[in-house]
């Protein structure tokens, strides 16, 4: 089960695009930013076939990341989030 953590408020994130030429998907979009806990940069990246498009999606993260969502949590599928988030919507609830 991925562990969802939040970004907290004030923490900036940027993104850059690299052009790999050599791949399927040519351009790869990442985000960056600091955890101010644990100290440790992180990153997330995707790769995209069109400049346009690895733009888009890094502008999708960094508005995500500017309304408090984790940049991991901002690219799951519905599934994905519930499967991470199940326990604490259950929590209190009897079987």
């Amino acid at each position: 089960m991925p562990h969802i953590e939040a970004v907290p408020l004030g923490v900036r994130a940027a993104g850059d695009i690299e052009h790999r030429p050599d791949r399927a998907s040519p351009y790869r979009a990442r985000v960056r930013w600091f955890d101010p806990v644990s100290r440790c940069r992180r990153s997330l990246s995707e790769g995209k076939d069109t400049h346009d498009e690895a733009e888009d999606w890094i502008s999708g993260i960094l508005k995500a990341v500017e309304a408090g969502i984790a940049p991991d949590v901002a690219t799951m599928s519905p599934a994905e989030y519930g499967t991470a988030t199940m326990d604490l919507a259950l929590r209190g609830l009897e079987l």
